[in-house]
């Protein structure tokens, strides 16, 4: 299962990262996001009621790769799993959370900043490397990175914008983690129809250079 879903993750390439402040808003978000084609969204942790909103989402649209964010601890992990996540992704290292991710066969994706860690990561079983936060490293320092190492598949996140889409691609990113330049104030002005092309924008564009 953990390769199918990993195989899935390369062919979507685009993966919203829904950061909101009440379930009920990240649910009407991953409707529009899947509406202008999304073929996963990761709901980070702090959205209130996390679980909950994965299951919902799990049942309500078995065809969307469901995945949690923002996962600290192994009780998180397998909380979140439970509820139906297909892929569990930290903001940093923590290999409690790869060991229990890989304990119900779905990929891991910690996040790493330096070379070490990313060594570190690899060694622990992490499926993707998550670069964050990417605006303060950049598409060349993704591509330093991945000198040493070839063998490893990275989605930076944080810092990813349409501008700068073919340099990251260019870098070499299996896929691009996208939070707030695809969201937006979509939380105030409650706009789902702009957010929902948004949605095809960046996936025409990813198609594009591939």
């Amino acid at each position: 299962m953990k390769a199918s879903i990993l195989n899935r993750l390369l062919e979507t390439g685009v993966m919203p990262v829904v950061r909101v402040d009440s379930a009920d808003l990240a649910l009407r978000v991953a409707e529009a996001l899947l509406e202008g084609g999304a073929g996963t969204v990761e709901i980070t942790a702090t959205v209130p009621g996390s679980p909950r909103v994965i299951e919902a989402l799990s049942q309500r649209f078995p065809e969307l790769l469901v995945g949690a964010g923002t996962i600290w601890d192994a009780a998180s992990a397998r909380a979140a799993i439970d509820a139906g996540a297909r892929y569990i992704v930290s903001a940093g290292l923590v290999p409690e959370v790869i060991a229990t991710a890989h304990r119900y066969g779905v990929p891991a994706m910690p996040g790493v900043m330096t070379p070490t860690e990313a060594a570190q990561a690899l060694a622990a079983g992490a499926d993707v490397l998550k670069l964050f936060p990417a605006s303060l490293l950049g598409p060349s320092y993704l591509k330093a990175l991945r000198g040493p190492l070839p063998h490893a598949l990275w989605c930076p996140t944080g810092g990813v914008q349409l501008g700068n889409l073919a340099e990251w691609v260019a870098a070499g990113v299996s896929m691009v983690g996208i939070g707030s330049p695809l969201l937006q104030d979509v939380a105030k002005t409650r706009d789902f129809a702009a957010l929902a092309q948004r949605m095809r924008q960046w996936n025409e564009a990813w198609r594009g250079l591939h």
